[in-house]
């Protein structure tokens, strides 16, 4: 009886032992299991005009780079008001060895207003907290560089978990990731690397556990730590806290390839990812990378949707804590290997990577312009850009004249391509005859960030420069439209997908365009330079913006924002 008395006394210590290690661990995951759990947590969006604040996480804003050869990096801030009511935004820089300062600006409604960072940077690495005092703000970022231009997103969220998919520690070749700790407690990371020349994760004694202090970024040079590869990935955990990555690569064309690209690092994992290309030709080379940071094998197929064209597609696997790249080329003589997709050449498509298992993935893809080899040499410059163009859409089209399907421009009456980008009437509807935005780039090097959630409202800004060109490239999930198509109750005029529209309008909710989405789900629209727009549509789909910028300074791809 005495046993059976003390046993109960004996077991309570234990319950609460078990009670204590349960509750760590269910602390520890909650990060975790909030962001992948919660969609609001995990998607970059534009808070809602109705909204109490704004705030956004920029890592960096401003850049000394440590490393001879690259450069200093300025930024820009893009502050976009969507809101009838004037912003004030308070952009808080952080430095480690600087402290903290303050710049204040205001917003007219419904525009974008620019904060040149690199005015008030006084540390090697500062980052920014962008707040408002309403709803209604979306913050991008424009970095300058020696190398190149590129855009990037601000992050209106953080995480405990981020990844990076591409990267390149060659000897040409700098990649960083910038960890920032906007929170008043110090983060502790880990990072980790994976690479195409190896299985599972490569694990650096110097990164693991490193403290991101409060109120700061901490910058990662990739070479330092990993092997020389040609494609590296990289997850940033968290075991402490919550944190912001942005990703950079640069080549100092030491052996041809020169550019530079910028990104924020990808809090999302999902199992459908779609890649809308504006187009590739002889002078553009494109690279899917899978990244598969979980503990099982994925079972992935990649295919390209074009129009008029039987999409090729690939099946593979992609390890655990490992890497795979895929090429996208255009049809040659030679059959193409197992790790290469074919692509229309000159005319926008999509691909859509698929993990046929449920293991959540990563993709992202790298392009540049030239040839890996040598990038500059086969590029027309200057004046023989429009007649190189001209001839190469003549070649592809079999000597006739050719258009690209289904475009619409707001700066363009039908066959024309100038004009006042305001001065179509606001349901117009034109076929311009374009050519991909490649082209128009000497050379460069471009991030394309892959978009794992589909919306039916994006806001693409961008910003005012001379000589640039942007254009939209739109896609509508193939697997969506195949499941609508099969649907017996399904409307038979969307089962063809005549009548799926996308909405191009101002901040002022003005319509200024209708784009027609071809049965293929992918195309491309022009826009103009310094416009910001709202896409819309019943159908939600995919966005990309490239810009290619004459001058020597490349290519660029940006990630619009969810509003």
């Amino acid at each position: 009886m005495r046993i059976i008395r003390w046993l109960p006394r004996l077991l309570i210590p234990l319950l609460i032992v078990a009670a204590l290690v349960i509750d760590a661990r269910i602390d520890r995951d909650l990060p975790t299991a909030a962001v992948n759990g919660r969609e609001a947590l995990t998607r970059v969006v534009v808070p809602p005009p109705d909204a109490l604040t704004s705030s956004w996480f920029c890592p960096v804003v401003g850049m000394r780079v440590p490393v001879r050869g690259f450069g200093e990096t300025t930024t820009e801030l893009l502050l976009t008001n969507m809101t009838g009511a004037t912003a004030s935004v308070s952009v808080e820089l952080r430095g480690r060895t600087t402290g903290r300062q303050f710049v204040r600006a205001e917003v007219a409604p419904q525009s974008t207003g620019v904060v040149n960072t690199s005015d008030y940077a006084r540390d090697e690495v500062i980052g920014a907290l962008v707040e408002a005092s309403s709803g209604g703000l979306a913050v991008t970022r424009r970095f300058v560089s020696p190398l190149g231009v590129d855009e990037a997103r601000c992050s209106s969220v953080l995480a405990p978990n981020w990844y990076v998919p591409v990267g390149d520690t060659q000897a040409d070749a700098l990649g960083l990731l910038a960890i920032m700790n906007p929170l008043p407690r110090d983060a502790i990371v880990d990072v980790t690397f994976a690479s195409e020349a190896e299985f599972g994760p490569f694990v650096a004694p110097a990164l693991t556990g490193v403290v991101v202090p409060a109120w700061s970024t901490v910058v990662v040079n990739v070479g330092e730590h990993a092997r020389r590869r040609d494609v590296v990935a990289a997850s940033v955990r968290a075991r402490t806290g919550r944190v912001a990555v942005d990703s950079f690569v640069a080549y100092d064309g030491s052996i041809g390839r020169r550019g530079f690209a910028a990104e924020l690092a990808s809090v999302n994992l999902g199992g459908r990812w779609l890649v809308p290309v504006a187009g590739i030709d002889d002078g553009t080379h494109l690279w899917v990378r899978i990244f598969n940071p979980s503990d099982e094998v994925a079972e992935v197929v990649a295919s390209v949707v074009a129009e008029g064209l039987a999409g090729d597609r690939v099946a593979f696997a992609v390890a655990s804590h490992d890497v795979t790249e895929l090429t996208i080329s255009a049809p040659g003589e030679l059959a193409p290997g197992l790790d290469t997709l074919l692509a229309p050449p000159g005319l926008p498509f999509g691909v859509s990577v698929v993990s046929q298992n449920d293991v959540p993935i990563v993709v992202w893809a790298e392009t540049l312009v030239g040839t890996p080899a040598s990038p500059l040499t086969d590029i027309a410059l200057a004046s023989d850009r429009v007649d190189a163009a001209a001839e190469s859409v003549s070649e592809l089209s079999g000597g006739e004249s050719s258009t690209v399907v289904a475009q619409t421009d707001e700066s363009a009456s039908a066959g024309t391509q100038t004009g006042d980008p305001e001065s179509d009437d606001a349901d117009a509807e034109a076929v311009v005859e374009i050519r991909p935005p490649v082209l128009g780039a000497q050379s460069g090097l471009a991030f394309v960030p892959g978009i794992v959630q589909t919306s039916d409202r994006w806001l693409v800004v961008v910003g005012p420069e001379p000589g640039a060109e942007a254009f939209l490239t739109i896609m509508v999930d193939p697997l969506a439209t195949a499941a609508q198509s099969a649907d017996p109750d399904a409307d038979p005029a969307v089962e063809g997908g005549s009548d799926r529209r996308v909405v191009v309008g101002t901040l002022n909710r003005e319509t200024v365009a209708v784009i027609d989405v071809p049965a293929s789900g992918v195309v491309t629209h022009r826009l103009g330079s310094g416009t910001t727009r709202l896409l819309a549509s019943d159908t939600p789909f995919a966005v990309l913006l490239w810009q290619s910028r004459i001058g020597g300074v490349g290519l660029s791809v940006a990630h619009p924002l969810r509003w």
